[in-house]
């Protein structure tokens, strides 16, 4: 009996020193992190320069906390739509990071979070100055654009999601161009259009949707220049932080 007795106490006690040791093994693990998308996740700011942008913000952060173990921004391309990072992963298109190549289906496989700002491209693809102003008025047949879209972007996301297993977090969009007065209520309309429906994909997908409408509503000193429709630094660093919040 006092043999069984000290046979149980001794795998109780390697349990719990298991677990301790689980513990501070989760607590002490590395992120890897890729960010994917278009211009907004390059970091292109205000003047057409790529610079520091969201992605940037959020490796500093795990970098401060000491979590980060890989960072990437190099597969995401200034005019990218949805169909281009789709063909990336098909293709399975190959970057330089620190000296050594990795690959997409790599990079993901690999990865821990992964970030995503896609869509407003295949929105925009269609715009032209000659008729800007009219399919922006025409609601109901913008929100059909926007809903092909939202399709596009499920799919994509479900690609993304055969490699990569960990967490996945979409961003929604911001109004782009809050000074053309005559008409910010049409873009404010469409842009929460597609915020919801990212919502919807997120929550049918089980990934972190980011709704950064009302980070940007009323601060126009994020787009610091009326003909451009990217944030400046300040911009890109509140985004980071909404990320932040919803994946502490």
């Amino acid at each position: 009996m006092k043999k069984h007795i000290k046979l149980f106490v001794f795998i109780i006690s390697l349990a719990i020193v298991f677990l301790i040791y689980k513990g501070f093994e989760d607590k002490q693990r590395k992120i890897s992190y890729i960010a994917l998308g278009d211009s907004v996740a390059e970091g292109m700011n205000s003047y057409g320069n790529i610079g520091y942008g969201y992605p940037d913000y959020i490796k500093d952060y795990l970098e401060k906390n000491n979590s980060l173990e890989f960072y990437t921004k190099g597969f995401a391309k200034s005019g990218y739509t949805t169909e281009n990072v789709k063909n990336d992963i098909e293709n399975n298109k190959t970057i330089t990071v620190n000296g050594k190549k990795i690959s997409i289906k790599e990079a993901l496989r690999e990865s821990d979070l992964v970030t995503i700002s896609i869509g407003a491209n295949d929105f925009i693809k269609g715009l032209s100055l000659s008729n800007f102003y009219s399919k922006l008025e025409n609601i109901k047949e913008s929100k059909k654009e926007i809903d092909a879209i939202g399709k596009n972007v499920k799919e994509l996301i479900t690609v993304i999601k055969g490699y990569a297993k960990n967490q996945i977090v979409l961003i929604g969009y911001y109004n782009p161009l809050p000074r053309l007065t005559t008409i910010k209520s049409e873009i404010d309309e469409l842009v929460k259009y597609s915020n919801n429906i990212y919502e919807d994909i997120c929550e049918d997908l089980d990934i972190i949707c980011v709704d950064i409408f009302d980070l940007f509503d009323g601060k126009e000193d994020f787009l610091p220049n009326p003909l451009d429709i990217h944030p400046n630094i300040k911009g890109y660093e509140q985004i980071a932080n909404s990320v932040i919040k919803k994946i502490e």
